[in-house]
Order: structure tokens, then C-alpha cells, then sequence
């Protein structure tokens, strides 16, 4: 059997210990390495980071933190990154997201092998949003046993294309990460899953969204509408 694609994700994180050391060794596992770009986090995400550096990460960059949730400046640096990486293929990771093949039984990393043996350069992934119940945390090592409903989340198709042949050089800068711009874009017909851990609890998601602020870059570009002006009154399980 002949070898399976490199692979490598980049992950930009700022305080996601809930999630971090998961999502790590979901990919290690795999055989897939991971880069960190770590935003300045508080809460140990760093230090947990730290642990598999040489074991499954590859590299901890960092990235200033301002204040601001500042997405246009993750994707510029995960793009620097994604350029200098020998790998064959580069995966667009949150921590808090689950990245799935479709087939029973095969790897993220077989299903990327077998797409690319198949002359495809692009995957995208259908997102189905986990939430708790809103009385109840899911907060544990274990939560997706625990955290059990979801909804099918698709206003658009073709939406995440969230991993690509590397040395296509797409860019995803000026869609916010979802979707891939640049010629000789072959997206594969077989859609992958992405599986989103959004909130681990109610007060999980004050503490993510609340009070966040956007940079002028990223509103410039009229992204994140619907995160606006949230409050504990609007933001319910």
C-alpha cells in the first residue's frame, strides 16, 4: 500500500483549554502534525500546547493580542505558515471542531488520501453545531458524550472549505476562512463532517461571546454580523 499524504493543521487559539489538548491528539493520532498560533491565552491553553510540542506540534508561533478578536490576522498568519510547510496537505482547524471522513471505518487522513488520489485539491465539510441543553454543562474531558443534540448548519453551499492541497496556494483571506479563491480550484463532490463544539455550557457562552470585540479589519469586511452587540438577555441555549 503506498504511503498516505502529509498532512498539517493550523490552529489559532486563544484561551481554549476546554478544547485544546482534544483537538491536539485528535489530529497526532492521525499521524497529522499540528501548528499552534497561540493568542496570547490565559488559561493554560499555552502551557497544554507546550506539552506535545515535538510529540504532534511542529511549531508554537504567536500572534499580539490587542484586545480585539482579530480573524483577519489569524488567517494572514496561518497563510505565512501554510506557505513555508512541507506538507502536502494544509487543514483550517478551530479547536473546538471535529473534522470527520464520511466513510465508516476511514481517517480524516485516508479520506484526504483517497480524495487526492482521486485529482482533487479541495474538501468541503458540512457543519453540524453541538449545543448542551441549556440547563446542563458539558463541560469534561469526555463532553461529546454528553453534548448529544445538534442542527445541520448550511446557509450556503460549499461553505467550509476547510482543507486543500498545499501547493495550490488558495486563499481564504477575503471570505474569513470559509471558502477557497484561486485558479484550478477542483472541489471534491464528497462532502467531509465537521462537527462543532460551539458552547460547552450557557455560561461557556457568555464568557466566549459576550463583551467580544471585533477588529476594524474584520467589520470592514462585514464579517461576523451575527456575533454583534451580544448580551447575556440574547444569548440563549
Amino acid at each position: 500500500m503506498s504511503e498516505l499524504v502529509t498532512c498539517s493543521t493550523i490552529l489559532a487559539v486563544r484561551n481554549e483549554a476546554l478544547h485544546i489538548r482534544r483537538a491536539i491528539k485528535s489530529f497526532v493520532r492521525l499521524g497529522i502534525e499540528v501548528v499552534i498560533i497561540d493568542h496570547e491565552s490565559t488559561d493554560g491553553t499555552l502551557e497544554i500546547c507546550k506539552e506535545y510540542l515535538g510529540d504532534g506540534v511542529l511549531t508554537i508561533e504567536q500572534l499580539a493580542w490587542d484586545g480585539v478578536f482579530d480573524l483577519s490576522a489569524q488567517l494572514d498568519a496561518k497563510a505565512c505558515i501554510a506557505r513555508d510547510l512541507p506538507h502536502d496537505w494544509i487543514i483550517h482547524a478551530d479547536a473546538d471542531e471535529w473534522f470527520l471522513s464520511p466513510v465508516s471505518g476511514e481517517s480524516l487522513r485516508e479520506g484526504i488520501n483517497r480524495i487526492d488520489r482521486q485529482g482533487y485539491n479541495v474538501i468541503n465539510f458540512e457543519e453540524f453545531v453541538f449545543l448542551p441543553n441549556p440547563d446542563e454543562s458539558g463541560i469534561s474531558p469526555d463532553y461529546e458524550k454528553k453534548i448529544l443534540y445538534y442542527y445541520y448548519f448550511a446557509p450556503r453551499q460549499k461553505r467550509l472549505m476547510r482543507a486543500w492541497k498545499r501547493k495550490c496556494e488558495f486563499n481564504n483571506r477575503s471570505t474569513g476562512g470559509h471558502q477557497l479563491i484561486g485558479a484550478g480550484l477542483k472541489v471534491a463532490p464528497e462532502a467531509f463532517i465537521l462537527r462543532h463544539y460551539i458552547t460547552l455550557s450557557q455560561q461557556h457562552a457568555y464568557k466566549k461571546y459576550v463583551g467580544r470585540v471585533f477588529s476594524d479589519a474584520d467589520l470592514q469586511r462585514g464579517w461576523h454580523g451575527n456575533r454583534l452587540n451580544i448580551d447575556t438577555e440574547t444569548l440563549n441555549l
